[in-house]
């Protein structure tokens, strides 16, 4: 018996194509450039190149940003259910861009719960679509495989495995490599690159095939 395997799509081939180009052009100048050092928060020595606020976490900011945007403008076209999720995705990329430039503080004044912490401003948003989400769980289990029969809900459990196991793997020294800082830092991207292509190219057609479907 002969087993057909599928190729990957077009898509998918661009994103791992620039995933490899980004991740060999600051692996060559982490190896062959004099790039300064800094010290980190918690007083490690880190090559500029993969440092906090160096060059691979900016750039996880901006792709980050394009996510968000793209799920914004999602939200404006869309209604019921897939409004929910287009809101929560663009509330979860303000997250990643708050954890990735490191902001923690607004101001010293109490602001209801938390003393002047900027996450509040999306998650009580956020924890409020969780709730949502949760409360209309039955909906979500009866049509979960034409959920995940779509490239944006494949793409983004692939990005949860990037950013919760791999990428959290290297980060704890998990893996025995060399510059383990740099590897945390291009899985990270990687994820990014998925969501960008979520948020700015999958997601609204496959909102729509995904009502159409459970229409029918």
């Amino acid at each position: 018996m002969i087993y057909k395997v599928n190729s990957l799509s077009s898509l998918s081939n661009t994103l791992l194509i620039v995933w490899v180009a980004i991740t060999g052009f600051c692996f060559y100048a982490l190896t062959s450039l004099e790039l300064g050092m800094v010290t980190s928060e918690l007083g490690t020595i880190e090559n500029v190149m993969y440092a906090e606020h160096g060059f691979m976490e900016n750039l996880q900011v901006f792709l980050l940003t394009l996510a968000c945007v793209g799920f914004i403008y999602t939200v404006r076209n869309s209604k019921a259910y897939s409004r929910d999720l287009s809101q929560f995705l663009a509330l979860l990329m303000v997250a990643f861009i708050v954890r990735e430039l490191g902001i923690n503080a607004i101001s010293d004044t109490k602001v209801i719960l938390f003393e002047g912490d900027i996450r509040l401003l999306y998650v009580v948003p956020l924890f409020g679509l969780i709730l949502k989400i949760l409360f209309n769980c039955k909906f979500y289990f009866k049509h979960l495989r034409i959920f995940m029969g779509t490239r944006s809900f494949q793409y983004l459990g692939l990005s949860a495995i990037f950013y919760g196991v791999i990428s959290r793997g290297f980060e704890k020294g998990y893996f025995l490599v060399s510059n383990s800082e740099f590897w945390e830092e291009s899985v990270e991207i990687a994820a990014c690159l998925l969501l960008v292509a979520i948020g700015c190219r999958t997601i609204g057609p496959d909102l729509a095939h995904i009502r159409a479907k459970i229409e029918q």
